[in-house]
């Protein structure tokens, strides 16, 4: 479909598998009016997950050079996915993806999405074996970013459901859980990000439904928020993975219309 795009894009500077290059040809083998990348910005910590410091003109230099290469064929945009724990600067980039994928220790981190035993273990020795209170933190950490960055793009809203999926460490379906998150997308709404629909646990078989939970996105509606579909893509062949299931989702949900990265200006709205 000629209306697709996906803004959130991964690439080997980072844990990304497909080259640039080839990922920018699969995209318009699918017919999307844009691509922006989001590899994951320089962090002093993890560095086999995110993108090293010295890599970072390279990585730059190469998408600027697409950007070029396909003008007139498809819009190309040079993004970051950065993580609340970054140092890295986001000048020079045409938008970032805010995104918390660690709880910090008294020495280190735990990955919020990393491996599941991992995050049982913080969970059992940080969090008195609360799954709630680890959901707590987690959306803490993500308010406090909105709240201090004023992002433009909010990545995988409720990333917790990944790992909770096989350790069941607290109920999604609770009214507890359910005002935990609510409450803090109620408060990421004051800075009026654009709120991704992320179809990338799909792809890699984490889950059977994209980021944010339905009711979660039934109240991003009610509260007249912009919403935008990424595939959080790291393998070409699931660029669109999961997007006729997204849509018809937002749809359902009484959604008309999505924001997507554009044509001509960095965002537009579209119908779905």
């Amino acid at each position: 479909m000629k209306t697709r795009s996906s803004a959130h894009v991964h690439t080997p500077y980072c844990d990304g598998k497909t080259p640039a290059g080839e990922m920018v040809r699969r995209a318009l083998s699918l017919g999307f009016v844009s691509l922006g990348f989001s590899s994951h910005a320089p962090q002093p910590f993890d560095f086999s997950y995110s993108m090293a410091a010295e890599n970072e003109a390279a990585y730059r230099k190469e998408i600027l050079d697409l950007k070029a290469q396909y003008a007139g064929k498809m819009a190309i945009y040079l993004g970051l996915e950065r993580d609340g724990f970054s140092n890295a600067s986001t000048e020079g980039y045409d938008y970032y993806i805010a995104s918390v994928h660690y709880f910090p220790m008294p020495e280190g981190f735990a990955a919020v999405d990393g491996p599941a035993e991992a995050l049982q273990r913080y969970v059992e020795d940080w969090c008195g074996g609360d799954g709630l209170e680890m959901a707590r933190r987690y959306y803490g950490q993500l308010k406090e970013y909105a709240d201090e960055s004023h992002p433009p793009i909010i990545g995988h809203f409720d990333l917790i459901r990944k790992n909770n999926a096989k350790l069941h460490l607290f109920d999604e379906e609770s009214p507890a859980y359910q005002k935990i998150a609510l409450d803090c997308l109620e408060s990421i709404r004051k800075a009026d990000p654009i709120l991704e629909i992320n179809t990338g646990a799909i792809a890699r078989g984490y889950l059977t439904s994209p980021y944010p939970a339905p009711f979660l996105l039934s109240a991003w509606g009610e509260m007249g928020g912009r919403i935008m579909l990424n595939s959080d893509c790291h393998d070409a062949k699931y660029l669109d993975c999961g997007y006729g299931e997204a849509e018809r989702l937002l749809k359902d949900l009484g959604y008309d219309r999505a924001w997507r990265l554009g044509k001509r200006e960095l965002f537009e709205t579209y119908d779905l």
